[in-house]
């Protein structure tokens, strides 16, 4: 009767060339590899705990920098909503010809917003900034210039340059800024950050794959007599690696859930003095967490990883058998 149920539950390839299975059938057949997975992950609460911590670290380092990357490029898509160019006056010019450029500059298409900050207004603010205020009270004179503030749209990085030149011709101006370069500069640290975060996922996501594969290769060393009679008695190869697949799936999801729980912990961890610091640059930035996109596909991604590091440990083992 064993033997009978044995041969029932195990596809043939002996009687014909193609195995044909029901929907219903493949489906339970399934759900009895998946279960008994999860049963042998459980059954070894131990070994499984310290595999799946393994796993979870590796997911976590590149999960942590695109945390990272995110919370950075929001300060990066706040700068560069914007050109700006900051000009100062002479010292010898009067407010009117400072009115009157501004007035001029106000009526340029390229310019969205123009500020004018008086000498006295650049030492209100320099000694609100600095904490200076009785020193600059005693000096003699205001040191500070007279300046303009202008903004122009990000898209018009030529305009920015043509008028920074045009500013700086100006007889009554005397050094012209550009917020350019460190713009440049941003947004080539952001993308050399990306860069860094694919390479460190390549690499351990191949640390991943090792360490599922080294691990279904020992259970299948393990049940290597059990293999054998099954496929003595004809099952295919199909039938005999699903349920390793199903246990490498097992690994890399729950790696990846122990890996979103880490990251999780963290971010809990340090949201309160991220919190404030982000506060000092404006109500508008807040601490990103990995978002529920991001997360899903930590999800999706670990337990992908899971199942390849499974195949291509089973796939090896079956074509030696």
């Amino acid at each position: 009767m064993k033997a009978s149920r044995t041969r029932k539950s195990a596809p043939s390839r002996a009687a014909s060339g193609k195995l044909r299975v029901s929907p219903g059938e493949w489906l339970r057949q399934h759900w009895l590899c998946a279960k008994d997975a999860l049963q042998r992950l459980f059954s070894q609460p131990v070994n499984t705990f310290m595999t799946l911590m393994v796993i979870g670290v590796a997911l976590l380092l590149p999960a942590l920098l695109y945390v990272l990357g995110s919370n950075l490029a929001q300060f990066g898509n706040r700068l560069t909503e914007t050109g700006q160019i900051t000009a100062y006056f002479h010292d010898a010019t009067s407010d009117a010809d400072h009115l009157s450029l501004v007035n001029s500059l106000q009526t340029d298409d390229r310019i969205n917003v123009v500020n004018y900050i008086s000498t006295e207004q650049a030492m209100r603010d320099f000694a609100d900034w600095s904490g200076l205020g009785d020193v600059m009270s005693n000096l003699e004179e205001n040191p500070l210039p007279a300046s303009l503030d202008i903004h122009l749209p990000a898209s018009g990085l030529t305009d920015i340059n043509a008028l920074a030149e045009e500013l700086s011709t100006n007889e009554l101006i005397d050094l012209v800024q550009v917020d350019e370069q460190w713009l440049i500069r941003l947004e080539q640290i952001l993308m050399l950050g990306d860069r860094i975060v694919l390479v460190l996922v390549a690499v351990l996501a191949m640390a991943v794959l090792f360490i599922v594969g080294n691990s279904i290769r020992t259970i299948i060393a393990n049940r290597n007599d059990e293999i054998q009679v099954m496929n003595l008695i004809g099952a295919t190869r199909q039938y005999m690696a699903r349920p390793f697949l199903w246990l490498g799936l097992c690994y890399g999801f729950l790696g990846g859930v122990i890996a979103w729980i880490l990251l999780a912990l963290m971010l809990l961890f340090i949201h309160e003095p991220a919190s404030a610091l982000l506060g000092f640059y404006g109500s508008e930035y807040q601490l990103i967490g990995l978002g529920w996109q991001a997360s899903l596909s930590l999800l999706l991604g670990s337990a992908l990883l899971g199942w390849l590091g499974a195949r291509i440990s089973v796939s090896r083992h079956l074509t030696k058998s």
